[in-house]
């Protein structure tokens, strides 16, 4: 027993495929030719307008520099200050020795 196969051969299928295409350009060129809309007007501001240069800052002496790390509560204030996103005030309290490990203090 044979299965009868229907194979529409290159030749039979081309002419309905340009006519496909054809009506297809045809449709898109008549939406083409509405008239359109002005164009918006655009504004841009670049992102580098605030941009402030490096500047050097005045050189302190390292005792004073480490006194004032410890006046404002150590490393550990700048790596919550990093965290946070909070900048750090002169005269801060300090932080207590384990205030920061494994989520608290230590009793």
């Amino acid at each position: 027993m044979t299965i009868p196969t229907h194979s529409l051969s290159f030749g039979k299928l081309l002419p309905w495929t340009m006519a496909l295409l054809a009506s297809s350009a045809l449709a898109q060129t008549a939406a083409e030719q509405k008239p359109l809309a002005p164009p918006a007007q655009l504004s841009y501001t670049s992102p580098l307008n605030g941009y402030q240069a490096y500047t050097d800052q005045p050189v302190q002496s390292w005792q004073e520099a480490n006194d004032t790390v410890g006046r404002i509560g150590g490393w550990r204030t700048y790596a919550r200050e990093a965290r946070t996103a909070d900048p750090a005030k002169d005269g801060a309290p300090a932080a207590t020795a384990h205030e920061g490990h494994h989520g608290g203090s230590k009793p």
